[in-house]
């Protein structure tokens, strides 16, 4: 009878096994240290990784800090390869359930701030708008404003017209031509297909559109301090407007048959880059498809339509111009505001820019023996194409000292022009004043709101404590906020403890270093990674290499290191102290030196250079000044080092 009884407790677990799943499988994610280094998040930064995703709280130039979210590769190659920052990665074992409430736990948080602080700048863009409107209808004329010219902006149509009171800049006349003809047979086209009136009738309904417009009733914003639910989107009185305008300008270069602007295409005239057959073939499938789907743009109801007409047409015209010269032909597609780097700030790394150079040309012929291999190239692909064509080509301007975007390329161009004087909306000046008063308020009310729930303060509301915040939120989440759970504090820290192995004390663990110590004191942290920074483990490379004093001596310091050329962006500094402890107070006491040497420079030469060197002098001294006691923050960094150079290979799994 007991063995019976035994057999059959014995099936019952293996059934609770099978059945149970659950139960026993777990998961883990990890637990990111970033170690103090100058420049954004000096003090130490900390981050969370589910999978390929790592979330991290940054604090913004609004005085907030908002969660943000990055590839685990782009975002390893940032922290521990450009900035030059050693990382520690913590492996922490959860159940599967648990994982599940912490991903979509910060996967929500990050679309819920995305979605408020999308409101925040479309309640801005219209309050700008709106003020602009007023003064024109007050004053005959719109007032000069600075926030108007660089928000109120139309997308795509910097591709075939200037800005408002400029000139036209076209290429050659052959060249024009040749675009015109392009834009002709599309239009024809067109009329083909919807009548020879389609224009006319297109361009009344869109003008009445226009004129009918009327502001957006925003609701009194109520965010939800609790996450349940996203902000209500709007779809506001301004971006109507601007749709609608984008469409006019969409329908005029149709008509007129516009060319691009000039500085609207980029070339690859050199004989390597010579479209093969394969090549154009598939350009020629590529133009098919785009014009038909330019055809169906044209009479579609999606309200930004006249914005992918445009997109359309530019790139329709990019490959046409392909196929009739042999060579390579693209839109620009760079961002607006992409960083732009002069000759004195690349320079002194010439050797460096051109492994960029070379690696983005490997990158493009890849992307094109790939292409060449399809049948069909859809628009995204030609879309990689395109983005590494502009890298490269934007590149080739430093072989000729010229100012160059180091980056900034985007998956559609989205060259923009200032909102023009007309058409306007008919509105009074009694609606427009009403309304900008209620805006007023309403965008006051928003930005007090998101204040209160995302003010940067470097004890109580930094990187480290919000993460553990949402960590806080997600172990609460399957608790309603009807249910009485008694002592949220004392609820947290059961959950915490049955779900991590244990509790961090939010209060007591503000400074990185510290709360890496206690994920690893309190966490159920299964393994543990130390991951070196580019120049630690070139250093390493090094030591294997040669163990020799002379080296450890000549890359001590930037004077005689070939490992490091010193990059204007970090602050003057003579010696390393982040591999050299015993010796750190004095190299420290030579970096402050300099750094207070710099300062005194600055203080004359300020009318020259902006105040550029006094800023990186007194820099130089805050991040100089921990060295004395044995802490070191400076670790120099590696703006233009290529992805090539490194190796990723030591990235664990999220």
């Amino acid at each position: 009878m007991r063995s019976s009884l035994h057999a059959l407790g014995r099936y019952a677990v293996m059934a609770a096994l099978v059945f149970l799943p659950s139960a026993v499988t777990a998961a883990s994610f990890n637990y990111l240290y970033i170690e103090a280094s100058e420049g954004n998040s000096s003090g130490g930064h900390t981050a969370i990784q589910f999978g390929d995703d790592i979330y991290h709280y940054q604090h913004v130039d609004s005085g907030l800090i908002r969660l943000f979210r990055q590839e685990k590769t782009g975002f390893h190659f940032l922290y521990r390869y450009l900035q030059n920052r050693p990382m520690h990665l913590s492996r922490i074992e959860v159940s599967e359930d648990t994982f599940d409430l912490l991903k979509e736990q910060f996967k929500w948080q990050f679309l819920k701030q995305e979605k408020q602080f999308k409101l925040l700048d479309d309640l801005h863009k219209e309050r700008v708008f709106i003020r602009r409107l007023l003064q024109k209808s007050t004053a005959g004329q719109a007032g000069i404003d600075a926030d108007a010219a660089s928000v109120l902006r139309l997308k795509g149509v910097g591709l075939f017209f200037p800005e408002p009171g400029h000139q036209p800049q076209h290429a050659d006349s052959q060249l024009t031509k040749q675009q015109s003809l392009s834009v002709q047979s599309l239009r024809q086209k067109l009329e083909q297909r919807y009548g020879p009136d389609f224009f006319q009738r297109r361009r009344a309904t869109v003008d009445a559109q226009i004129k009918a417009l009327a502001p957006s009733q925003w609701p009194a914003v109520n965010l939800d301090p609790a996450g349940e639910k996203f902000p209500a989107s709007i779809y506001s009185f301004t971006e109507r407007y601007s749709d609608s305008l984008t469409a006019l300008f969409a329908i005029k270069a149709i008509i007129d048959a516009s060319p691009l602007q000039a500085d609207a295409l980029l070339r690859l005239n050199q004989p390597d880059f010579k479209i093969s057959e394969a090549e154009r073939q598939v350009l020629r499938e590529l133009r098919n498809d785009l014009e038909t789907s330019f055809v169906k743009a044209v009479d579609s109801n999606r309200p930004d339509w006249g914005y992918a007409v445009l997109v359309n047409m530019a790139r329709y015209i990019a490959i046409d111009a392909s196929l009739q010269s042999g060579h390579w032909v693209f839109i620009d597609d760079f961002a607006e505001n992409s960083e732009r780097l002069r000759p004195d700030q690349y320079l002194e790394h010439g050797e460096q820019i051109r492994m960029l150079i070379s690696d983005a040309r490997t990158g493009l012929n890849k992307i094109r023996l790939s292409a060449a291999s399809r049948q069909r190239l859809s628009e995204s692909e030609y879309s990689q194409i395109e983005m590494a064509a502009n890298r490269y080509i934007e590149l080739l301007n430093s072989e000729q000292r010229h100012d160059f975007r180091y980056n900034g390329e985007k998956t559609l161009p989205s060259k923009s022009i200032g909102f023009p004087e007309s058409p306007l909306p008919n509105l009074t000046p009694e609606q427009l004043t009403g309304v900008l008063s209620a805006l007023d308020i309403i965008e006051n009310s928003l930005f007090e709101t998101l204040q209160q729930s995302y003010r940067y303060d470097l004890f109580s509301h930094n990187c480290v404590t919000e993460l553990f915040r949402t960590i806080n939120q997600a172990l609460l989440e399957p608790y309603l906020p009807g249910d009485k759970t008694g002592d949220l504090e004392a609820l947290t820290i059961q959950e915490s403890g049955k779900r991590l192995g244990g509790h961090v004390e939010i209060p007591y663990n503000f400074i990185p270093f510290v709360a890496y110590q206690s994920v690893l004191d309190h966490y159920h942290v299964t393994q543990n990674y130390d991951l070196d920074s580019y120049r630690g483990l070139e250093l390493a490379k090094l030591a294997a290499g040669q163990n020799d004093p002379l080296t450890a001596l000549r890359e001590s310091n930037i004077i005689s290191s070939r490992l490091y050329r010193y990059n204007p962006d970090d602050a003057l500094f003579v010696f390393f102290t982040d591999d050299n402890v015993p010796l750190r107070p004095v190299f420290g006491l030579v970096n402050t030196a300099a750094a207070i040497g710099q300062s005194v420079y600055g203080f004359f030469s300020w009318p020259l250079d902006s105040g550029d060197n006094l800023k990186s002098g007194a820099t130089g001294i805050l991040m100089s000044l921990p060295e004395l006691f044995f802490f070191n923050m400076r670790k120099g960094s590696y703006k233009y080092l290529s992805s090539t150079q490194v190796t990723q290979t030591d990235l664990p799994d999220g």
